[in-house]
């Protein structure tokens, strides 16, 4: 019976030639995918710069290299796992000296270093980013020069540096206690910690090497006290690296 009926049918009718209803289906449904895919897409994009903002308000004298680091993350990479367990420094990580008077540093971590280095225009310079816990990040800047300029602002030493940092903390950033001097093997060493509206804790470290400005920061999203330990950890195995290379001096 159904025979009969298709063979009764004009031609051009699904059930006589459905080959282009289903490529217009296939073709309907791809550019709705394709629609929903852009618009996640665009959410993430917004929800990334405007954190950028926020950071590189809070931060600008680091703000070029922050931008980078953020923006040389993949939106839809597969992040890397985090380590098991945060308090085995079961990687060595080493920043190589760049040839122009900065030092590099060697230190061991929980994780690899997941970013890079890239040199921004100001001088500035991410050296390296580690995950060292779940939704908790270690990162090392060299802001550049002590007593040069960056971002419009003069690299201030780091003891001054740190309340500067504070000062320029904005809304729903606020800091967290006070400043505290930290002696590691870093060096002498100035401690700040703040919160972006209960979502993130913050702590940076300020530390000045060889006429060279640092800041280790350590952002977790929850038991930031252990995030703190950890960062303390990485900090007891730091060795600076003179830069000997050519036309230092």
């Amino acid at each position: 019976m159904i025979v009969t009926l298709a063979l009764d049918l004009p031609p051009g009718t699904v059930l006589t030639d459905p080959v282009p209803p289903l490529l217009d289906l296939l073709v309907t449904v791809g550019v709705w995918a394709a629609l929903v895919l852009a618009l996640v897409w665009l959410r993430l994009v917004w929800w990334r710069e405007r954190m950028i903002r926020k950071v590189a308000r809070a931060h600008p004298e680091s703000a070029d290299q922050l931008r980078a680091a953020a923006r040389s993350i993949s939106l839809f990479a597969r992040p890397a796992p985090a380590p098991a367990d945060p308090s085995a420094l079961t990687h060595r990580i080493v920043v190589a000296p760049l040839g122009d008077g900065r030092p590099g540093e060697s230190f061991r971590a929980p994780g690899p270093d997941v970013g890079f280095s890239d040199l921004g225009v100001d001088g500035s310079r991410q050296d390296a980013r580690v995950l060292i816990a779940e939704r908790t990040h270690l990162l090392v800047v060299c802001l550049g020069r002590v007593g040069r300029l960056s971002g419009g602002e003069e690299i201030r030493p780091a003891a001054e540096r740190v309340h500067r940092v504070r000062e320029g903390y904005v809304a729903p950033q606020a800091a967290i206690g006070p400043v505290d001097r930290v002696d590691c093997a870093l060096g002498v060493a100035w401690r700040t910690t703040c919160t972006y509206g209960g979502a993130a804790v913050l702590t940076d470290t300020h530390v000045d090497h060889d006429g060279w400005a640092f800041v280790v920061g350590v952002l977790s999203y929850a038991w930031h006290a252990r995030a703190v330990e950890a960062l303390d950890r990485v900090l007891a195995t730091w060795q600076w690296i003179p830069d000997e290379g050519p036309g230092v001096g």
